[in-house]
């Protein structure tokens, strides 16, 4: 759909109200709409918004973009919101692993291993590391919000950093929060669990983030200060 010459993307799903999102790093804008909803609807709705729409394109364009990783010493890589240098170590006798030592990550490959390897043995320390912060968050939320959930993943996503199905009880948790602050990573938690409880973002959703987490619109705003 192109609306003012910006095009939105519309996506139809099971959901009661419609949903407007705006995505780093070059603004693009999806609209989530119930089934049943028409298109002359959706363009309304839009142009109601078009004002928040323009001022949080300008916003998400600002944002900071980490160029692409060559996975060399010296390279900047965030762990836990805190920017640490890469060490890569190059020894055919040791097994692949990273591991912290001061402000560096020193990354353990074998003489040959091509960039493909070390970004894979990267990506494997920061899904381990996040795993032991996701489980003492999960089990922390899922007591004080009463609820819990069969299983959850961790894997690469392009535009979310995690998705809940409320029916199966499952939450995909995006790799990449493994970069960012604790505090960061709670509130995503805290956010996916409460779809368990509330399927939409309405005002239920945001009265339990109230409730629970007064911060949480902070947090939000410092999760989002750079791009996917």
């Amino acid at each position: 759909m192109i609306i003012n010459n910006l095009e939105i993307a519309v996506e139809h799903k099971a959901i009661k109200n419609m949903h407007l999102s705006v995505y780093p790093p070059d603004g693009r804008v999806k609209v989530s709409a119930p089934l049943l909803y028409s298109n002359e609807r959706i363009e309304l709705y839009v142009l109601q918004k078009w004002n928040w729409i323009q001022e949080k394109r300008a916003k998400v364009q600002q944002y900071k973009i980490q160029p692409e990783r060559e996975y060399v010493s010296g390279e900047a890589h965030f762990f836990k919101g805190q920017n640490y240098r890469l060490k890569v170590i190059r020894n055919s006798s040791i097994e692949r692993h990273a591991e912290l030592s001061g402000t560096y990550i020193n990354l353990y490959v074998k003489e040959k291993d091509l960039k493909t390897t070390c970004e894979k043995t990267l990506y494997d320390f920061y899904k381990k590391e996040l795993q032991i912060i996701l489980d003492e968050y999960i089990k922390k939320w899922s007591q004080i919000l009463q609820i819990n959930i069969n299983e959850y993943s961790i894997k690469k996503m392009r535009t979310r950093w995690g998705s809940c199905s409320p029916e199966k009880r499952t939450i995909i948790f995006n790799s990449e929060l493994g970069k960012k602050d604790v505090s960061c990573i709670e509130y995503v938690v805290l956010h996916e669990l409460t779809h368990i409880i509330e399927r939409t973002h309405g005002d239920k959703f945001q009265a339990i983030l109230n409730r629970y987490m007064p911060d949480w619109n902070n947090r939000k705003q410092k999760l989002n200060e750079s791009a996917l």
